[in-house]
Formats: C-alpha cells, sequence, structure tokens
C-alpha cells in the first residue's frame, strides 16, 4: 500500500509540474556523483540560484543534494535554513529515498545542534522506510549515526547491532573502509558486555579484512589491547601491551586501556607512568572511564587518598551522567516510538474491524432485504398463483355451466322437434340448425379436438350469443307461416324482442324453460309487460297455452 502511494504520489507531482527549470538537468547530474566528488558538487551546487528553479520539487532536490554535500564536506550546520524546503516537500511527496535522506540530514543537523532527543527521532523515523529504499549507503550511515546514541544510553546490544547491520551493507556495496569502523565499534561493544564468542567471531572477520586491506590494521590496536584485557591471561596482556606501548601512534584511550591493564597485572608503577604521560588537555579527565582506570591505579600505588577523591568524583559524574540521561527522552526513544507504532497498528486495526463490521452488516442486510424481497415475490407469485387458480377454476365452473345450460337447451330442442309434428318447415330448420350447433360443441368437449370448434370459452359465447339469431330467425320463420298472428303482435305494440319471447312459447317451450334459455333477470317482467300490453289477465295461469291457441285462431 505504501509502495502505491508513492506511485499515486509521483504520478500526481508529474502532473501538477507542466515542465522543469534548465537547473533541473544540473541537479539530476550531480546526484550521480555526489558521493564520490562531494567537493565538486558542493561547488554547482552553491552556484544554482533557488530564484531560478521553477516548483518546489526543484527547490526540495536542491535543498536535499546541498545538505549532502556539505555534510560530507564536513560543514556541520545547525539550523535548518538550507534544508527546509526538502523536509516540507518531502513530508507527502518524492520517493523513500528522498524520504529516507531528508530524515537522516535533519537528524544529523539536531545532532550539530546537541538535539539528542530530537535527533533520536529523525533516525527512528527514517529507519521505518527500510523495506523501501535502494539507497544503501545512506542507511548504513544512519545505522551508524543512531548507533552512537544505542552507546552514549548503555544500551550496547541495539549499538553493537547497528554497526553488525551496517558493516554487512557497508561490504555489499565495497565500502571496505566503513565496514572496518562497524566491525571495531561492534567488537567494542561486544568487549563491554564480556561477550566473548561474540567478540571472536568479529575478531575473525577484522582479521579478514585486515589480510585484504593491511593499512587498516592500525585501526585493530585499540580494540586488540582491549580484548587482550578482558579475556586474557596476565601473560598475555603483558605481551601485548609491551608490544604496542612504544607506538608513537596510541591514542589517549589506547593508552588508558594500557594504564588499566598494567593496573590489573599489577604493575601499578608502570599503570602509573602510563598515565602521567597522557597529557590533561588531551583528554577527557571527566569522563567515566578515565575517572575509573584512574582510582584504580592510585589505589594499586597505595595512595588511598587521592583514589578515595577519584572514586567520589567517579560516583557523582556517574550519577550527574544517569540524571541526565533519565531526564531526556532519548534513553526510551525506540520503545516509545514502538509504542506509537504499535498505538497506531491498533487505531488501524480497530478501523479495519469497524468497517469490516459495517460491511458484514451492510451484506447481512444486502442478503436479509434480497429474502425478504424473494420471500415477497414468492408470497405475491403464490397469491397470484392462487388468485389465477380460482379465476381458472371459477372459468371452469362457469364453464361447466354454460354447458350445462347448452346441453340442457339442446336435449330440450330435441324433444321439441319430437313432440311438435306441426311446427312449420322453417322453425324446423331453424331448431335443427340450433341442435347441430349444440352437438359440435358436446363433441369437441368429448374428443378434445379443436378441429370441430374454437377454444371453449369463446365458442361457449358465440353460441351463447347465437341464441339472439336463433330467436330471430324463429320470429321470421312464423312471420312467414303465421302472418296473421305477427300481425295481430304487432298491431299490440310488442318489439321484436317481446315476439322473439312469445315466439319460444309458440315452438312449445315452457315458462321456466324459456327463463333458463334466455338467461335474463327481467324474464317475470317481460312477460308481465307482454300481458298488459295483449290484454290478458294477470290470473291467466299460462301464457304458453294463450299463446299456442292464439296462434291457431288467428
Amino acid at each position: 500500500m505504501k509502495s502505491l502511494a508513492y506511485i499515486l504520489s509521483f504520478i500526481l507531482c508529474l502532473a501538477s509540474c507542466t515542465r522543469h527549470s534548465k537547473e533541473w538537468e544540473k541537479l539530476q547530474d550531480v546526484e550521480t556523483y555526489i558521493v564520490t566528488n562531494a567537493d565538486s558538487a558542493l561547488v554547482t551546487l552553491q552556484n544554482i540560484q533557488p530564484e531560478k528553479l521553477a516548483n518546489k520539487e526543484e527547490k526540495a532536490k536542491h535543498a536535499l543534494l546541498l545538505s549532502m554535500a556539505m555534510d560530507k564536506n564536513y560543514i556541520d550546520r545547525t539550523d535548518f535554513e538550507v534544508l527546509q524546503p526538502a523536509i516540507d516537500y518531502y513530508q507527502d511527496h518524492g520517493t523513500p529515498d528522498d524520504k529516507l535522506r531528508t530524515y537522516y540530514y535533519q537528524g544529523r543537523i539536531y545532532q550539530n545542534k546537541g538535539d539528542k532527543d530530537s535527533s533520536m527521532r529523525a533516525f527512528i523515523n527514517a529507519r521505518e522506510l527500510r523495506d523501501e529504499i535502494t539507497d544503501t549507503l545512506t542507511y548504513a550511515n544512519l545505522l551508524v549515526a543512531q548507533g552512537t546514541y544505542f552507546y552514549s544510553s548503555y544500551k550496547i546490544k541495539d549499538f553493537i547491532e547497528n554497526n553488525l547491520q551496517a558493516a554487512r551493507l557497508y561490504q555489499a556495496i565495497n565500502r571496505p573502509y566503513y565496514q572496518m569502523t562497524s566491525l571495531t565499534n561492534a567488537l567494542d561493544g561486544s568487549i563491554i558486555n564480556k561477550d566473548k564468542q561474540l567478540a571472536d567471531s568479529i575478531m575473525t572477520c577484522c582479521k579478514n579484512n585486515i589480510d585484504e586491506h593491511p593499512d587498516y590494521g592500525s585501526i585493530m590496536i585499540p580494540y586488540v589491547i582491549s580484548y587482550t584485557i578482558v579475556f586474557k591471561s596476565d601473560n598475555e596482556i603483558r605481551n601485548v601491551i609491551h608490544s604496542v606501548y612504544d607506538n608513537k601512534k596510541l591514542s589517549n584511550n589506547a593508552k588508558l586501556d594500557i594504564a588499566y591493564g598494567y593496573s590489573k597485572i599489577g604493575e601499578a608503577d608502570k599503570a602509573l607512568q602510563v598515565l602521567e604521560s597522557i597529557h590533561a588537555e588531551n583528554i577527557d579527565t571527566n569522563s567515566l572511564k578515565y575517572l575509573s582506570i584512574k582510582a584504580d591505579v592510585l589505589e594499586a600505588n597505595d595512595n588511598y587518598k587521592d583514589a578515595l577523591s577519584f572514586y567520589k568524583l567517579y560516583s557523582s559524574t556517574l550519577e550527574q551522567k544517569h540524571k541526565i540521561l533519565f531526564s531526556q527522552d532519548l534513553l526510551f526513544a525506540q520503545e516509545r516510538h514502538n509504542l506509537e507504532v504499535a498505538s497506531l497498528i491498533e487505531i488501524q486495526k480497530r478501523d479495519q474491524l469497524i468497517w469490516y463490521s459495517i460491511c458484514c452488516a451492510f451484506v447481512l442486510l444486502s442478503v436479509i432485504g434480497v429474502i425478504y424481497y424473494r420471500y415477497r415475490i414468492g408470497k405475491t407469485q403464490r397469491v397470484i398463483a392462487e388468485q389465477e387458480n380460482d379465476r381458472l377454476r371459477l372459468e371452469q365452473e362457469n364453464l361447466g355451466m354454460r354447458i350445462s345450460q347448452l346441453e340442457s337447451e339442446s336435449e330440450n330442442l330435441k324433444n321439441l322437434l319430437s313432440n311438435q309434428k306441426e311446427l312449420p318447415e322453417p322453425i324446423t330448420e331453424s331448431i335443427r340448425i340450433r341442435i347441430e350447433m349444440l352437438n359440435s360443441l358436446l363433441a369437441a368437449q368429448i374428443s378434445d379436438n379443436e378441429k370441430y370448434a374454437k377454444p371453449y370459452s369463446a365458442w361457449i359465447d358465440e353460441i351463447l350469443k347465437n341464441k339472439d339469431a336463433f330467436m330471430d330467425s324463429t320470429r321470421l320463420a312464423f312471420k312467414a307461416s303465421h302472418p296473421r298472428f305477427m300481425n295481430y303482435l304487432e298491431e299490440h305494440g310488442l318489439t321484436e324482442a317481446e315476439q322473439n319471447y312469445l315466439c319460444l312459447y309458440a315452438i312449445g317451450l315452457r315458462g321456466k324453460e324459456i327463463g333458463e334459455y334466455i338467461q335474463l333477470k327481467r324474464h317475470y317482467h317481460i312477460s308481465s309487460d307482454i300481458r298488459k300490453k295483449l290484454g290478458i289477465d294477470e290470473h291467466e295461469t299460462n301464457i304458453g297455452i294463450y299463446i299456442r291457441r292464439l296462434m291457431k285462431t288467428l
């Protein structure tokens, strides 16, 4: 995710910078040789005027490279005037290497100012980029610089680990001298911790390096003395001390180790002689190492009074350093940073859990919604299906009723033909056609073969509608065969519908059969209206008998 963020940041940067100034190529060129030719790089960078730089990116790059060049030329700055544009820009932009270098040189400036706490925080922030960077040299330098703080805060294991890691990096990029100095730092730490196994391993690495670079042998002298004094026998200590004591290039720190060695093997006078050869102006006489060795040597020479004074001075100095150390954040800077990172990770996990819970809740609600939707759809479909089934059942029942009615009509018409021999031929023919239509319907129903008729529902409707046509044809037939009878009906104001109604009586149907046949709620109202128009007594028992008698009379 971080890599993706850097890529997006880089793309946005390119989008915002439509063009670079002419100085941009110089900056890119300086970056290629700033490590090997720091003095030339410094001159070139100092000749570039910041106001000619096109944008914040160019100004940040110039500020960073100039700070690097100054540091490599041993120009120790204690302010951020030069580096500040890089600090501002590379917080949110730039590559991991740009960020690493900015944090490192920010830490170096704090180091020059004596602000150890801020320096350590900058170094810790830089180390967070270890999995993304490619600038091995700066990272190795960072480890060594941070190691000095571990040493001063008595975190010797961390000091050793930083220098061993730096030594491996220096070896990988072919920096043998830096590798050697890091190895000797780690050796010093292992000697302080009295870890002989680790010290022996580091000594082997140092010897291999010296075999390839003999000039590095002088670097090892102080550490060989310390190693021998801590881990070897008195004779071995004596031999090593005698072999190096006359070396005029010995540092004051090495002379302190020699004095401690003489004191350890019982040669107190020689130890005192070595201490007195060290000029006070050439050594920190308030250092714990000097005070401790001085007290031991004076005590070995029976100078208890002065030895006690130095012990007291050593004790007070140690206490003062501890107070200073514990009053600073330096001692627990890494632990505090780890807690901050752990807290940040915990917050991120909590946020992830919250988002995960929200997503799960959303998914659950979606699933419930889908299930509920499908349930409602299913329920609706079931209701629709039930309604459709009810409709089909009602239609089927209605269809059965209508078929039953038509079957009854067919049976009545057949009986009518067989019983009414005196019906005129047109009327008989109309009844016969009607019976054939009904027979076709029954044949289609029995055989379930549509070649006999249309689909039942539509066909039945058509047959039912044909009742009017049948009744019209019956009326016309009577008009042809019994004109006086029909004229009588017209003269008394009967409508064609009423005449059709009476013609059903005339062919022999009874009132109940006519009512079932015409399926009209006004059946009895029609009968009553006809009685009034014809002047038939309401108490006349049977209109059918009256009509048939009237037809024969006329």
